[in-house]
């Protein structure tokens, strides 16, 4: 694929657009020349913000709209809820993904907190659900769950969630700014070295959430290599 310019499909709920994730992606990937058009049909989680509703409007889009890779992502509960839906629903939407030559991937956002910090019983309840349908339908995976709690461990009073935030658990710009940056390390192996001036988030820690994302995708890809080797 040429990154050169790179069109994306955004479907999913306010975990994407709650400070603004594509818009920070496509800030950090155009600093490194690889240009974004994007389209974000995201709605809140309680106002049709789930793969079941926003499924007629995605296979619409994606038949239309020439997309190099198209980012879905559901209800923060239904892996935990619903399991048989969601596999189900992603099944589906990854098949016409393909069938309408883009890659799909699935966005685990780190939702759920306690106090603050994550709750790291409930998204490895959520990982584990994402990484089977990842497996399954051959889809990319952005782990943002377990990247932000290896950001909790290794940067010192890190924080990644909205406070009194009356519409649930999301991202605060830094946290949004991590999972872009996981994105653009993911899909275009970008180690962002240099913040863009017009990006939302450009707070002290900027760099060493950068520099986490970058790190986390490399471990990653360390403990897959090793399994690879084993088997």
């Amino acid at each position: 694929m040429d990154f050169d310019s790179v069109k994306i499909l955004f479907v999913g709920n306010s975990q994407i657009f709650v400070n603004n994730v594509p818009g920070q992606l496509q800030a950090i990937a155009k600093s490194y020349n690889v240009d974004i058009k994007y389209k974000d049909i995201s709605k809140h989680g309680n106002r049709g913000g789930t793969l079941p509703e926003l499924t007629t409007t995605a296979i619409s889009e994606m038949q239309n709209g020439k997309y190099d890779y198209i980012i879905l992502q559901d209800h923060s509960r239904r892996p935990i809820n619903n399991a048989d839906g969601f596999f189900q629903d992603i099944k589906v939407l990854c098949s016409e993904i393909r069938k309408n030559g883009a890659i799909p991937v699935l966005y685990n956002p780190a939702w759920a907190n306690i106090n603050g910090k994550p709750d790291i019983d409930l998204l490895n309840i959520c990982t584990e659900v994402y990484k089977r349908a990842a497996d399954e339908n051959g889809a990319i995976l952005i782990n943002a769950a377990d990247a932000w709690i290896y950001a909790y461990q290794t940067i010192p009073g890190i924080l990644l969630y909205t406070k009194f935030d009356p519409r649930g658990p999301h991202a605060n710009k830094a946290g949004a700014f991590l999972t872009a940056c996981l994105f653009a390390t993911t899909l275009f192996d970008l180690h962002i070295e240099e913040i863009p001036r017009n990006n939302v988030y450009k707070g002290n820690n900027a760099i060493n959430l950068a520099n986490a994302a970058w790190d986390f995708v490399q471990r990653c890809k360390s403990e897959i290599g090793i399994l690879e080797a084993n088997l």
